[in-house]
């Protein structure tokens, strides 16, 4: 039976991914400290939220076997939050599309990514052109603001809300893009039920978070194996998971 790695070894791993050892350590010993991920002091809404997104990416949650971004690649960073896994791919040599839409968050990203190769935009997406969308505002962490109009986890009703502008999933893939980065908290189901063959095959790869509030992921593989991608369920828990697709067989 395998054991899970100690602490010294988990934070050389994620120094490794871009965590900074120093700010890593300061935060374990307890200290008040904003983490540092790829050179970057995270601005953030809140510290919380700045140390969770950035463990999360530090602890791999996105590296797989032929999903993990490369030099030159053009990535799309839908649902980008404050922008780690955006600093992440652009640290791996590739070039990023941002697309964060609540407002504070988005004013966190800006800050984060300024003078690297990632191109913010704040904007929701949605299953069709129009001006704008209500996000509605989680009352638990900033990560969990939604369209859907329910708690991510509890499916409690949302009541506060702000409008944000949209952008389809046509707009974001563009002319094509080599990985789409979907983290859109439930949005991932209309987004990609609505869109069209071509449409999901101008992204030669696709990483997404499906929340089973919003839906069953087996509809979203059956979706993208329609498309002509191969899928795999690449984890999952109780109300979230990871879905990775590869555009033809290989």
């Amino acid at each position: 039976m395998s054991t899970a790695p100690s602490m010294p070894v988990r934070i050389f791993t994620r120094s490794r991914e871009g965590l900074s050892f120093t700010s890593h350590v300061a935060h374990k010993l307890g200290l008040d400290v904003r983490p540092r991920f790829a050179g970057v002091s995270l601005s953030a809404p809140d510290a919380a939220t700045a140390w969770m997104v950035a463990l999360q990416i530090a602890a791999g949650e996105y590296r797989s076997p032929g999903l993990t971004p490369e030099a030159g690649w053009r990535v799309v960073d839908v649902g980008a939050n404050i922008g780690v896994f955006s600093l992440w791919a652009e640290r791996l040599g590739a070039e990023v599309t941002a697309f964060e839409p609540e407002p504070r968050t988005f004013a966190s990203l800006v800050a984060n990514v300024a003078g690297r190769r990632i191109s913010p935009t704040q904007a929701a997406l949605a299953d069709r052109a129009v001006p704008a969308v209500r996000l509605y505002l989680s009352e638990v962490d900033s990560t969990r603001h939604t369209l859907v109009g329910k708690e991510i986890e509890s499916g409690e009703p949302l009541s506060d809300f702000v409008d944000v502008p949209t952008v389809t999933l046509a707009d974001v893939v563009g002319a094509g893009c080599d990985l789409l980065k979907l983290d859109c908290e439930g949005a991932e189901f209309e987004a990609l039920l609505g869109a069209d063959d071509d449409t999901l095959r101008r992204a030669q790869r696709i990483i997404l978070e499906f929340h089973r509030f919003a839906g069953s992921p087996e509809v979203i593989v059956d979706r993208l194996e329609a498309a002509g991608m191969t899928v795999k369920v690449l984890w999952e828990l109780e109300s979230v998971g990871l879905i990775g697709a590869r555009l033809g067989s290989g």
